[in-house]
């Protein structure tokens, strides 16, 4: 096989993952895993700290080991405490490593699937929710390093069903991928031409995705429940009992889906106790309409916002995308607010696809660089209809502090990626030995009223002291710089004088080198079954 089509993009999910690559016909295709199926929940049970089950057969442990088992872990990669040891999940792993044994998982899984003699996977491009910020991305990048893979890069869901779909298009377009998966919710206007593809604006919420309407659903079903048996159970009391309506309300939702007058008549058990519960589409809709008003109100955020930085914008198609989007109250709700008819496309698999042609662009171009500098051959010409070219947008807004209580705000979301931006301050006093740096991170957005903010509305990614070898008096000018590379991931330094004063980002939940390593070590030396 030619090295740029040894490559792969993988969705990792907050209930189902799944792994693709380019075949032999150019096309992008999703690997099975071992049980036959395209994709793999993203649940994790624990048989011990050396052995753990992933995918179906874990899933099955939540209504019965949930002490066990770890599902919604991609929720936790926006969560600072959940990576402070000991975690809560068992043996005390954080969400990088157990999002790690779900990689290895994949992998693994698609390496037995493969013909024999065919190289092991391990040029890999992993998806994030758009929204994601430096430290979940950075966090994502180590859970593929620690199940042994080479992370090309991270790149947007939304961004790669684009590309899934916009390396089809012959003509220029801009298109809204709504994407509503299992945990999480985004949604992005793009502009594509063919293989070219431009962010304008993105959007979204790292807690609000198919679960929740699941949670809608089991809160009701409890509900009859407790009507029948005279019972007062929550949904919340007991773990066993949350997952074993979750479970059951999954399975409801999915069949409400094919027919509109369908009614699911299903028998639960809890507690010695048993009851056939009764559920229409109409109910559920209802239930959940909130939930879906959230992703109404978060689409027309991100619809403002490209209209402030476009001047005007013209939506030619709208992309349903993520498996949640199957609900019909979603092609609906949408068709009617924004006036389209829009597209489910291939919502379970677009993103893996789109980000395995990112993986073959990306692999490409360093092979291009590789042999111009004569350190490799030259590789095979990519066909024309499999070339994308991505400009990014950044998904949060970033600044330093100034004073006491604000922050000063640097680099601003949705601008575009790669971004770099400077801000001048000076020494405090003579012979300053250090210089103190803090780097915020927040949801700002407005370019003109916010280049200063509270302190409150922004969060602190990393607090550090550089140190100045020169000797300067006070006053003498010292340059903050930032930079964002075209996958959003932040890096600092200051200048003064010529003199480099390095930043290296400190931040909860990603490690150095030496840990990295270490904890690499050990989780290759488990079993993920």
């Amino acid at each position: 096989m030619d090295e740029s089509r040894r490559v792969y993009g993988i969705d990792l999910g907050t209930t189902y993952s799944c792994i693709s690559c380019i075949d032999k016909h150019d096309q992008p295709v999703v690997l099975q895993n071992i049980e036959g199926d395209l994709t793999t929940p993203s649940v994790v049970y624990y048989e011990s700290e050396k052995a753990t089950v992933v995918g179906k057969e874990a899933k099955n442990q939540l209504a019965v080991e949930p002490e066990k088992t770890v599902c919604f872990i991609k929720r936790e990669m926006c969560n600072d405490e959940c990576f402070k040891k000991p975690t809560k999940h068992p043996f005390g792993e954080d969400p990088s490593e157990i999002s790690s044994r779900i990689l290895r998982k994949v992998v693994k899984d698609a390496n037995d699937n493969r013909d024999p003699g065919e190289e092991p996977i391990t040029d890999v491009v992993i998806t994030c929710p758009a929204y994601f910020g430096n430290n979940e991305r950075e966090r994502t990048r180590q859970a593929g390093i620690m199940a042994g893979l080479n992370v090309i890069d991270i790149i947007n869901e939304p961004t790669a069903a684009a590309i899934s779909y916009g390396i089809k298009a012959d003509s220029e377009q801009t298109i809204m991928v709504y994407d509503l998966g299992g945990g999480t919710f985004d949604v992005t206007i793009i502009r594509v031409n063919g293989g070219h593809i431009r962010v304008v604006a993105t959007d979204g919420k790292h807690d609000l995705g198919g679960a929740d309407w699941d949670e809608c659903l089991a809160e009701y079903m409890l509900a009859q429940f407790n009507a029948e048996h005279g019972t007062s159970f929550g949904l919340h009391d007991d773990s066993r009992l949350y997952y074993t309506f979750m479970l059951e309300a999954e399975l409801a939702k999915k069949a409400l889906t094919p027919e509109a007058k369908t009614q699911v008549r299903r028998t639960i058990s809890w507690d010695g106790k048993t009851s056939r519960i009764e559920v229409s589409r109409d109910t559920f809709n209802a239930l959940t309409e909130d939930k879906l008003q959230m992703t109404i109100d978060i689409t027309n955020q991100a619809i403002d916002a490209a209209r402030q930085k476009e001047g005007s914008l013209k939506i030619d198609e709208v992309l349903l995308v993520g498996g949640s989007s199957r609900m019909p109250q979603i092609k609906a709700r949408v068709d009617s607010e924004f006036h389209c008819d829009a597209k489910l496309n291939d919502p379970d698999q677009c993103v893996a696809k789109g980000a395995a042609l990112y993986a073959m662009n990306e692999k490409y171009t360093d092979m291009v660089v590789k042999y111009e500098d004569g350190d490799a051959p030259m590789p095979k010409t990519l066909p024309t209809s499999l070339r994308a070219h991505v400009v990014n947008v950044t998904s949060k807004t970033y600044g330093t502090d100034v004073g006491s209580d604000e922050v000063f705000n640097m680099v601003f979301v949705n601008d575009s990626l790669p971004a770099h931006a400077e801000a001048n301050f000076s020494l405090m006093e003579d012979n300053q030995p250090q210089f103190g740096a803090m780097v915020f991170e927040s949801n700002v957005h407005d370019r003109e009223k916010d280049v200063k903010i509270k302190r409150d509305l922004a969060k602190c990614l990393s607090d550090k002291m550089m140190p100045v070898k020169g000797k300067y008096p006070k006053g003498t000018p010292i340059k903050m710089v930032f930079d964002l590379a075209e996958n959003g991931m932040l890096s600092v330094h200051a200048e003064i004088e010529g003199e480099i004063l390095d930043y290296d980002l400190e931040v909860t939940g990603v490690r150095s080198a030496e840990e990295l390593a270490a904890t690499t070590k050990r989780l290759l030396g488990s079993e993920v079954i």
